[in-house]
Formats: C-alpha cells, structure tokens, sequence
C-alpha cells in the first residue's frame, strides 16, 4: 500500500510507515487476503499484545510480553503498582521500537485491571492513548 504525497509540485510515493497483519484474520472482501492494519492501528494493537502476552507464551521469546494476567491477584500495595507499570514500560520501549516517550496508569478494581497507555509514535503522530481492561478469567 501506497500513500501519494505532494513534493514541490509532483507526486512522491511513500510507503505506510507501518503495516502489521490484523490477528482477527478477516478475509479481504475484494482481494481475500488476510486484512492488514496500518500506521497507527497497527501499532496500538501492538502495545496492547505486548502488555497482554505472559511470559513463555511466544515461541522463541521467552522475555516477551508484559505477564499482567499473572499479577492481578497481586497488585495490593503502591509498590508492586509502580514495579509492574515500570516492567510494562520497559517491555514496550524494547519490543515496540516504533513508540517513545511511554507513561502507563494503572487502577485496579476487584479482579480486573484498567490500563491506560500513553505514547508517542517516532517521527509520527504524538500524544497517542490506548485504554483497555485485564480480567481474570477464574
């Protein structure tokens, strides 16, 4: 996919700054490919996979993924908060290069955990949020 930008009067194609595969596997109407995601939506859904995947769940990364699901039942005083906001915050500026400048809120409600990420996309669009709870499936 192609975007067409105006250089000085002619028209300059640029490649998608990003393009990752939608993982709901939704077959194109038109061509029946696998859909894809593109620039921004590819790399929300990113960060959230990241936050989302436990440890050893990816084959060959074994210190991939942020294993939120395995502290919920944990996350009782400020300072495991702030531990597990701080591993979430490393796991994404190592294994998402396309993001920087990650702050993460966290609340916590019974079993199910409210998290807010803000991020800023390198040479990209600033000031990007995702939103989306954890629950404990038990």
């Amino acid at each position: 996919m192609v975007d067409y930008v105006v250089n000085k009067g002619a028209n300059v194609a640029i490649p998608n700054a990003s393009v990752d595969l939608d993982l709901t596997f939704n077959m194109h109407p038109t061509t029946g490919d696998v859909t894809t995601r593109t620039d921004t939506d590819a790399i929300r859904r990113a960060v959230r996979n990241i936050v989302e995947t436990n440890k050893y769940e990816r084959p060959f990364k074994p210190n991939f993924g942020g294993s939120v699901r395995d502290l919920l039942f944990e996350l009782d005083t400020t300072f495991k908060v702030n531990r597990v906001k701080a591993r979430l915050k490393e796991m994404i500026e190592i294994f998402e290069p396309r993001v920087e400048g990650v702050f993460i809120q966290l609340s916590k409600l019974d079993n199910t955990l409210n998290v807010t990420i803000f991020y800023n996309i390198r040479n990209g669009i600033r000031n990007q949020e995702i939103n989306f709870t954890i629950t404990r499936t038990r």
